[in-house]
């Protein structure tokens, strides 16, 4: 596993077994996930983002476009939209059980652990424990 240090805390990714779970999990634009005009959106949008937040989700292992639980929550005044989306990727944050929110180029990162029964209809059956859940709080353009 690698370790990340973010917010002075250590973080423990294990980045090519995510990415290898990811690889065989469908778009959430895609039917086989849900495919809504909300979530084909966001598959678009997410991919359109600054290369702050792209490397973000690449150091954890994650594909922004895949397994995330996806909420188009509002439309914002200025024409854009705020998603929620929860993601998770094989890993553990190290002597606390989660971190305070992450604040990059306007959108924010929360990260927890999972811990006791990791069976749901939101985490993959391939992913095993220790599971670490990525919350995501951003606002996306809307003009495309």
């Amino acid at each position: 596993m690698e370790h990340l240090k973010i917010n002075g805390y250590i973080v423990k990714v294990d980045k090519r077994k995510t990415k290898e779970l990811y690889k065989e999990l469908p778009l959430v634009s895609e039917k086989a996930h849900c495919g809504c005009p909300e979530c084909s959106y966001y598959a678009r949008a997410i991919m359109q983002t600054t290369p702050d937040i792209k490397q973000f989700f690449d150091q954890l292992g994650i594909d922004p476009r895949k397994e995330a639980e996806v909420w188009r929550a509002a439309e914002n005044g200025d024409g854009t939209y705020y998603y929620v989306a929860d993601y998770h990727f094989m890993g553990e944050i190290q002597d606390v059980s989660e971190l305070d929110w992450i604040e990059i180029d306007g959108a924010f990162f929360g990260l927890t652990n999972l811990t006791g029964n990791l069976h749901s209809s939101m985490i993959p059956d391939t992913f095993l424990s220790p599971i670490v859940e990525l919350i995501v709080r951003i606002n996306l353009r809307s003009d495309f």
